[in-house]
């Protein structure tokens, strides 16, 4: 399954939909909404890794959001709960195995979402350490893209948001069609630049988050 716009993609992917003639798109928005008192921001996945933790894999998932006026990026990850005991073994290896799923080699589609509680670059997790939400990832064997949806996650203005985004696919991720569970973490913000988009944050305290074993 492709996301719309993407190099080769058609059809539908997670509520997200263009027209055959690739003229007309609907995402949250109402045709015609006006959405002046809102805040608007986009979405674009960066990368998918899984982490090999000894007796469990955790899914962990490096996203941006991207401000109206596209001058700010706001990197975030998703990274999957575990039981006590493999926790402990995550957190007892500083450099973990990690197998990299989902990629860009640019920013690709970003996703329009609009907030009706406005928040800082910075608060889209309640709680920038981990806020409690779930990952869907769409994703066959064969497929390109990569479609992910984060849900349930509440941000600090205390509404409760879903949306969807997207990478390219290296493989398919073994938790693909999975509600997976675990917590959004706030990694960093910086300068948005379209061209250095798909190097993800460059924050030494975010990589440690992304391949490290703590999170």
């Amino acid at each position: 399954m492709k996301l719309p716009s993407e190099p080769g993609a058609s059809g539908c992917v997670m509520s997200l939909c263009l027209d055959n003639g690739g003229a007309t798109t609907t995402s949250n928005f109402e045709e015609g909404e006006v959405m002046t008192d809102r805040m608007r921001v986009k979405f674009s996945g960066q990368a998918g890794y899984e982490v090999d933790c000894g007796h469990h894999k955790k899914t962990r998932v490096v996203f941006g959001m991207i401000d109206d006026e596209k001058t700010t990026v706001a990197w975030y990850l998703f990274t999957s709960t575990a039981d006590k005991k493999s926790q402990k073994e995550c957190a007892a290896n500083d450099a973990p195995a990690s197998v990299k799923f989902g990629y860009r080699t640019d920013i690709g589609r970003t996703i329009p979402h609009s907030f009706e509680k406005k928040i800082a670059m910075n608060e889209l997790a309640q709680n920038p350490k981990g806020t409690y939400a779930t990952l869907n990832m769409d994703s066959t064997k064969t497929s390109r893209m990569i479609g992910y949806r984060i849900d349930k996650l509440k941000t600090k203005a205390g509404e409760v948001v879903t949306f969807p985004f997207g990478t390219q696919q290296d493989s398919q991720p073994s938790r693909a069609g999975e509600d997976i569970e675990g917590k959004v973490l706030f990694l960093e913000t910086a300068s948005f630049d379209e061209k250095k988009f798909h190097l993800g944050p460059q924050g030494k305290d975010s990589q440690i988050l992304i391949t490290g074993g703590a999170t």
